[in-house]
């Protein structure tokens, strides 16, 4: 049998101990890149406030907005362009840009601009920010656009119209969507069914977002979709993002008690 001597014990605990400071060295590094990655996405999502005074500040930044190109000439930031996010070819268009630029990125309410810059940050572009609720919040904070045709900026119905179009007998659910909006295109199906099956009782009203945008503004609307319950006299009920069916039913039911 053969006999461990003090040396050999000595050597096995240095040997343990220069395995446990390997292993907590190779923590220390993984924890740091970890919380420089992190760090980079970080003070990215701005508000339209902040949004435009970074624009201000940066010497030479490119201002990316991700709407299609109907709703880039509808309005837009001055000194935008315009690449849709839902183009097939938006990676290939990206791609001849130069990755250390910096990048505002924004699009009609968040949800493309978000998909568009973490698209971009994937593929290697380090300074990318988003503008927090797109360019309802922005108009909402009553920031300056341009347009790229020489006829008026869409403007639509005004608040006072809008109101005075759900004066009646007949309680309204009016809807703010938009064609490219998600959520908007799952929650279509239903409200055309809720349409027929609570005629008499509910008007369901459609309301493109895109082709009002004051009026959106002046209700301080930040968000599709967006439903207002309307019972004829004053808004009673109102919900912004994704609402199921069973759940709608609910609340319609609920504050109009039938």
């Amino acid at each position: 049998m053969a006999v461990v001597g003090p040396d050999s014990i000595q050597n096995l605990h240095k040997n343990i101990t220069m395995i446990r400071l390997q292993i907590l060295c190779m923590g220390i590094v993984f924890f740091t890149i970890c919380s420089c990655s992190n760090s980079q996405q970080t003070g990215t999502l701005l508000k339209p406030g902040e949004f435009s005074t970074t624009i201000s500040s940066l010497p030479n930044e490119v201002i990316l907005d991700v709407r299609t190109s109907g709703e880039f000439q509808g309005g837009h930031i001055k000194e935008a362009i315009n690449i849709d996010f839902n183009d097939p070819t938006f990676d290939q268009q990206i791609a001849k840009f130069d990755k250390s630029t910096p990048y505002m990125v924004y699009c009609l309410s968040g949800g493309r601009s978000a998909a568009a810059a973490n698209t971009m940050r994937n593929a290697g572009f380090t300074k990318v920010y988003e503008l927090d609720g797109g360019m309802i919040a922005w108009r909402s904070a009553n920031l300056p656009e341009t347009t790229d045709q020489p006829k008026p900026m869409k403007t639509g119905m005004n608040q006072q119209e809008f109101l005075k179009s759900l004066e009646g007998n007949t309680p309204v659910l009016v809807d703010f969507y938009a064609e490219w909006c998600k959520p908007c295109k799952q929650m279509q199906p239903f409200l055309e069914k809720m349409e027929k099956e609570l005629a008499g009782k509910v008007i369901i009203k459609r309301i493109d977002a895109d082709q009002n945008p004051s009026l959106l503004q002046s209700m301080g609307i930040e968000g599709i979709p967006y439903l207002i319950l309307h019972d004829g006299k004053n808004i009673v009920w109102n919900h912004m993002g994704f609402i199921d069916e069973t759940t709608l039913r609910k609340e319609i039911s609920n504050v109009l008690k039938f």
